[in-house]
């Protein structure tokens, strides 16, 4: 799965990553560190890259909406990668498949069209 991320991660590097983990958006390594700050909202970690635990914040799926207002009025540019398919479906492929990802939006100041 951290490899999937990384591999998605190196194409937005100037964007922070919501990456879809069932009913959440996560955020990991700097991403996580800046959204975390940005959202007040607590920073833990999820297992280990090259020796060193992996930061990590995330946000509810149904409200995050919200919080990615909060960061592109905070100067972010956010990259939102959802689940293309159901996890049932990855598990179909083996034990170990990952559920297939990738980015559908990205949001920026200047596509933001809600009212404040």
């Amino acid at each position: 799965m951290m490899a999937q991320y990384l591999e998605i991660k190196s194409g937005y590097a100037d964007a922070l990553l919501f990456y879809r983990m069932g009913d959440f958006y996560e955020m990991f390594f700097d991403d996580a560190k800046a959204a975390a700050q940005a959202l007040d909202i607590a920073l833990t970690k999820r297992g280990k890259h090259l020796g060193e635990d992996i930061p990590m914040c995330g946000v509810p799926v149904h409200s995050a909406e919200g919080y990615l207002l909060t960061l592109i009025r905070k100067g972010f540019r956010v990259a939102v990668c959802e689940q293309m398919e159901d996890p049932a479906e990855a598990k179909k492929r083996g034990s170990k498949s990952v559920v297939k990802r990738d980015v559908v939006r990205l949001v920026t100041p200047g596509t933001l069209t809600e009212e404040s």
